[in-house]
């Protein structure tokens, strides 16, 4: 498959009938899912300002553009769904003076195609840094997209790891008051907070403002870097969330298995640098090094990372759904899953929409 471009930069596209999506060659972020037809607007997170390829970015160049901090190298070349491994959040001083960057190597490292076929890309990143590697095998079938992940240690050592799919939604599709989120969150608390206060989904807390937020709906008020953690609920074999625009009549959802994922952590950041939501599923709550990780090894009966033994593997896998539904959709009740389907339940118990899988 060529390497085509995706906002000037080196990607590869996949379509189906119903759908586009296109990864960056560069951080292996998935930068676009845009369903056929009608409006064609993209749910994804695109930033305001260009973006280059991580791994060409210089300080000197650059730094005025994206910053010189921590995070400017990824800032630089972050685009939509972005992949956090072998850890989610900041690294510790002594690794950013080495050169590392927020959320590990894989946004930041150039991955290589490995086959494609009509429908279909295996990718691989290789981690030198963190002495690890990780595929990707994306398919595109219908309005649906999965995506399945192997990450493989390639050191004789056990190692400790976080795997967050960080996805983050953007204008136009993110509207203040008019986009809905729903998702099979439980109980939350505010990230870096673990032994403070915990709330019930969707109720979130700002450390900075000292105020509630209601995250069934995007933020009608200015603010920044709200960040909350929570146990997605443990009755249920499969994790789940949707975001809905009425104005486009437009669904997108994602589904993975809980035990994959038993934490979705929740990003909003609302003023003149960054609109942006993100529904990040992952294996951990704990955002920073690996030092934070590994300070407690569960959370409310879940477990907050895992270990990668020397030599090994590890799999997890996800799907995400596209739909049209009408305007005055409710929200997302429920996700029941069977064999080849997905059926979207609305609040309330009313209508009830499928998408083949």
């Amino acid at each position: 498959m060529p390497i085509t471009t995706y906002l000037n930069r080196p990607a590869w596209k996949l379509e189906s009938q119903e759908l586009r999506i296109s990864v960056l060659q560069c951080g292996g972020h998935i930068g676009e899912i845009v369903l056929k037809g009608g409006s064609e607007v993209n749910p994804l997170w695109v930033p305001p300002v260009p973006t280059i390829d991580s791994d060409q970015y210089d300080p000197a160049v650059h730094g005025a553009i994206y910053g010189t901090s921590a995070e400017a190298r990824l800032l630089s070349g972050l685009v939509g769904h972005n992949l956090c491994f072998p850890y989610w959040g900041d690294p510790s001083k002594a690794e950013a003076a080495a050169g590392m960057t927020f959320h590990g190597e894989t946004g930041i490292r150039r991955w290589s195609l490995l086959k494609e076929t009509p429908d279909q890309l295996s990718l691989e990143v290789r981690l030198p840094e963190s002495d690890m590697s990780f595929r990707r095998m994306i398919r595109v079938k219908g309005a649906t997209v999965q995506v399945d992940s192997i990450a493989a240690n390639q050191s004789a050592w056990d190692r400790p790891f976080g795997w967050c799919e960080h996805v983050t939604f953007g204008p136009p599709f993110l509207e203040s008051g008019v986009t809905r989120f729903d998702a099979s969150a439980d109980k939350g608390f505010v990230t870096g907070q673990p032994g403070g206060e915990s709330f019930l989904w969707p109720t979130a807390k700002s450390g900075a403002r000292n105020a509630a937020f209601n995250l069934h709906e995007f933020a009608r008020v200015e603010h920044s870097d709200l960040v909350n953690s929570y146990l997605l609920r443990p009755d249920r074999p499969w994790g789940w969330f949707t975001a809905f625009h009425r104005k486009y009549s437009l669904l997108i959802g994602y589904l993975f298995q809980r035990e994959h994922y038993p934490w979705l952590n929740i990003w909003e950041n609302n003023d003149k640098r960054r609109v942006t939501r993100g529904m990040e599923f992952s294996n951990t709550p704990h955002h920073g090094t690996m030092k934070a990780l590994i300070k407690s090894a569960e959370m409310w009966g879940a477990p907050t990372y895992e270990w990668l033994d020397g030599r090994s593997l590890v799999t997890k896998s996800f799907t995400v759904f596209v739909s049209r539904v009408p305007a005055d959709f409710r929200g997302t009740q429920d996700i029941q899953v069977s064999s080849g389907e997905v059926e979207i339940i609305e609040i309330g118990g009313g209508r009830r929409f499928q998408v083949t899988i």
